[in-house]
């Protein structure tokens, strides 16, 4: 079951799938925020709107789901803290129902053709540019909403959008604004700099024998070495079990797993069809539906073509404009008396009776079924032998992991009985460290956490480590290598660089301050350059982005402190001290020049325009935001609450 369930995940079906889930959250945000109401505790209030706790565990669901779907296998999901999540989460249910209120507020509303026009387009639900109705309905439910309740939620959905963009979108800029924000971001400067890097000074300073002594002496703790253990382990999987002279397979067993795979795979047929819907809402009562559902059974049996009554009074966003057409599904993609009345069709182009679902009333059409042959039992023999072998495997490694658990907590201050009790190999490694933890099962994060656990450092073998679902370790500490200074021969080296290090960056603050002193009293760069054993470096029209590959030499930390400096006087300059890591440099700036509109391509323009407005928009969204529930009163929980 479980391999069949990862060859499912790997399948086209399955990824549209996920993009469908991500496109619900992306474009839907968090929603869902009616469907739970009741007496649960509340976790925040948007002025009459109570968001309940079950509301908010749901969301945090969804939204766990997402960041998982969007991170990919590899992801770790233990990564997500939850009290972060829990309160993106509430912020953001927060927002949505201000947008939804304020949308409500203003009258805004959006006429269900376009909601249908607006879902039948999004490439979440479509399968080679065309809307499929099984991957809609898939997403839904495992996103967990009904159809009725998410068209209700979509469509507050983009009135809030509408809301949003026609904040976004009012915040066009003036041509003598736009002008003006290209004199700055195009702005270029002249300016040369001083690089005092502590590489150059190290020949400059002296270290001495007596200073590495006290160095060593006064920070002894840094240069211990770390606890090392020598270690023995066992590891049993499934897969060395699948050959063990117990398991046996007999023909009973092999002919029985034959029918079972067949039966269901017989039973996975899909089926192709279309339907006529007869929405049962607040708008319509049910027996004003099942009356109109009626009449359309009455103009079917007099002749009328199934697609073109389809086309004309079916309610169904996604099929209507196709003559009632779905596209080919399994069992457990439609509601389930729909699906119940579906398979009890058994001729191609047999129509059903009105049936009813939690949607409506359903006319619906068998199209066609679709089932693969299947393969002789012979042709499988060798492949179903296996399945049972491994069957039994995964059994006995599971009886086999609970009597060695027994053992090892049995056993105590040893291994060696229990590897020998189920014949497996004692293994064995030496001077493994925490930063260091050794290849294979020692590799693993959680047996390097075992193995150097309290309990197990105390003399105890470890309880069962579980790696996946086919393997288990057991592990113990056989000897340990305290922790030790280590001789000061061994670090001398390093004791010696860090000492001359610091002494060149004393000797470096000296020299900056010495030199900006001379600099500013009007004495020559060159003169002041050549003291310092250092060399100018003139770089001009720089501008703050990087424009060519010269300019990349530049340190970030020097161009930064470059558009910082005051722009000069004409025939002045301005300077200053740019610290870096690895030193410093003095700057020196001689000329600004601004950039200018005229002399910027137009596609620079539009892009700088296009970021510009859209960074201004956010701006006042969030004002909208705050301005919003200052007037219809939220409260929410203190970790939410903005800073001050």
């Amino acid at each position: 079951m479980l391999q069949k369930l990862r060859d499912q995940t790997q399948g086209t079906g399955f990824k549209i799938l996920v993009g469908a889930i991500i496109l619900v959250l992306v474009l839907f945000g968090f929603g869902a925020t009616n469907l739970f109401l009741g007496g649960d505790p509340e976790v925040a209030r948007v002025g009459d709107y109570a968001i309940t706790q079950n509301t908010l565990a749901v969301e945090i669901q969804r939204e766990r789901r997402r960041i998982l779907a969007q991170m990919g296998p590899d992801f770790d999901a233990s990564s997500i803290d939850p009290l972060q999540l829990s309160e993106y989460v509430t912020q953001q249910l927060v927002n949505r129902q201000i947008l939804y209120q304020t949308a409500s507020g203003l009258g805004i509303e959006i006429p269900p053709e376009i909601v249908n026009e607006s879902l039948i387009a999004s490439e979440g639900y479509q399968v080679d540019g065309q809307f499929n109705e099984a991957v809609y309905r898939q997403t839904l439910q495992m996103m967990g909403y009904n159809p009725v309740d998410f068209l209700s939620e979509y469509t507050a959905a983009l009135s809030s959008d509408k809301v949003r963009d026609a904040i976004t979108d009012s915040t066009a800029m003036t041509d003598w604004e736009l002008a003006e924000i290209v004199r700055v971001v195009n702005q270029r400067r002249d300016f040369a700099y001083l690089n005092l890097a502590v590489e150059a000074y190290l020949d400059a300073v002296e270290v001495t024998e007596e200073e590495v002594e006290i160095r060593y002496e006064e920070e002894s703790t840094v240069f211990m070495t770390e606890l090392a253990v020598d270690a023995s382990f066992i590891s049993l999987t499934v897969n060395e079990l699948v050959d063990a002279p117990s398991i046996e397979v007999t023909e009973d067993e092999i002919t029985s797993l034959y029918e079972e795979e067949r039966s269901t795979s017989l039973s996975d047929e899909r089926r192709a069809s279309s339907h006529i819907l007869i929405q049962v809402n607040e708008d319509r009562a049910d027996t004003t539906a099942e009356e109109l559902i009626t009449q359309v059974a009455i103009r079917l049996r007099q002749g009328e073509a199934f697609e073109d009554l389809a086309r004309e009074v079916s309610e169904d966003p996604g099929s209507a404009k196709e003559g009632g057409k779905l596209d080919i599904a399994g069992k457990g993609i439609f509601d389930a008396e729909f699906e119940k009345a579906l398979w009890g069709l058994t001729d191609n182009g047999e129509v059903s009776k009105p049936v009813r679902s939690q949607f409506g009333y359903h006319i619906i059409r068998l199209d066609g079924i679709e089932q693969e042959d299947y393969p002789d039992l012979e042709s499988q023999r060798e492949t179903l032998a296996r399945k049972v072998k491994r069957s039994k495997a995964a059994e006995l490694f599971a009886e086999t992991a609970r009597r060695l658990e027994d053992s090892a907590y049995d056993e105590q201050s040893a291994l060696i009985g229990t590897a020998e009790s189920e014949g497996l190999v004692l293994n064995s490694a030496a001077g493994i460290t925490q930063s260091q933890p050794g290849e294979g099962v020692l590799g693993h994060a959680s047996v390097a956490n075992a193995l150097f656990s309290d309990d197990v450092l105390s003399g105890n073998n470890s309880n069962g480590i579980v790696l996946g679902e086919e393997q288990i370790v057991f592990v113990r500490v056989d000897e340990q290598y305290p922790p030790e200074l280590k001789p000061l021969e061994t670090v001398r080296g390093d004791i010696q660089e860090s000492l001359a290090r610091e002494k060149a960056r004393l000797l470096i603050n000296e020299y900056k301050a010495q030199a900006l002193v001379r600099l500013e009293a009007g004495e020559s760069a060159t003169e002041v350059a050549q003291s310092l054993g250092a060399q100018w470096v003139q770089v001009d029209g720089v501008m703050r982005n990087l424009r060519n590959p010269r300019e990349t030499e530049i340190p970030p930390s020097i161009r930064e402190f470059a558009f910082q400096l005051p722009r000069p006087s004409e025939g002045e300059r301005s300077m200053g001290i740019a610290d870096m890591d690895n030193g410093a440099a003095l700057v020196t700036l001689t000329r600004v020049t601004q950039g200018d509109i005229d002399a910027t391509s137009q596609a620079e323009v539009e892009e700088l325009k296009r970021v510009v407005e859209g960074r201004a928009g956010q701006l006042q969204l969030q004002s909208l935001l705050q301005s919003a529930e200052a007037e219809l009163g939220v409260e929410r929980p203190a970790s939410l609450m903005p800073e001050a």
